[in-house]
């Protein structure tokens, strides 16, 4: 008997089953691979939201150097404030030498408020404090991620008093304490 005919019956080279059990490995990969890149996107987000409401109660901080005398006399320690409150006529001040200091503080405050509202959607600031014990300056942002969390992130990051937690679930709070 020979073995030469039995020959003809092995298998040589890869099976279906064998690409479609890798097929289906690939697959899961990618879903896994797309799955991490959604995740990356939306943390990378939020991260920049969070950067730009560093960035602008850098910029109030500033204003308040530049207006020594206007942090001074509290003309920034605003009292009742509520998010979002835009809206509010631009100040007047015809010249920069024609305005006092109370001036020149609510056209900072207008401006830099105008400023977050135009750069971030749901933009608003409020500030309060002292020179002596320094400014809190609160950024607010809406942020869908942090909404999504289940916790309620003004509630979070920041004692909640410009916005309400109930009404606004979706809006996250950026809080830095300044000294001009």
């Amino acid at each position: 008997m020979s073995l030469a005919g039995n020959r003809a019956t092995m298998q040589s080279g890869i099976g279906m089953i064998e690409v479609l059990v890798a097929i289906v490995i690939m697959v899961f990969a990618m879903f896994a691979l797309i799955s991490m890149q959604i995740v990356a996107l939306r943390y990378q987000k939020t991260a920049h939201l969070r950067s730009m409401a560093s960035q602008f109660s850098a910029d109030l901080a500033d204003r308040m150097r530049g207006n020594i005398r206007g942090a001074h006399d509290g003309a920034y320690n605003l009292s009742r404030q509520r998010y979002p409150a835009l809206g509010d006529p631009a100040p007047s001040c015809p010249g920069p030498g024609s305005c006092t200091s109370q001036e020149l503080a609510a056209k900072d405050i207008h401006e830099w408020r105008t400023g977050l509202g135009n750069a971030m959607v749901g933009g608003w600031g409020e500030i309060a404090g002292s020179v002596a014990d320094g400014f809190t300056v609160k950024v607010y942002f809406l942020d869908m991620l942090a909404a999504a969390d289940g916790a309620t992130p003004v509630a979070r990051n920041c004692q909640p008093t410009a916005a309400d937690p109930v009404l606004h679930r979706e809006v996250s709070c950026y809080a830095a304490v300044v000294s001009p």
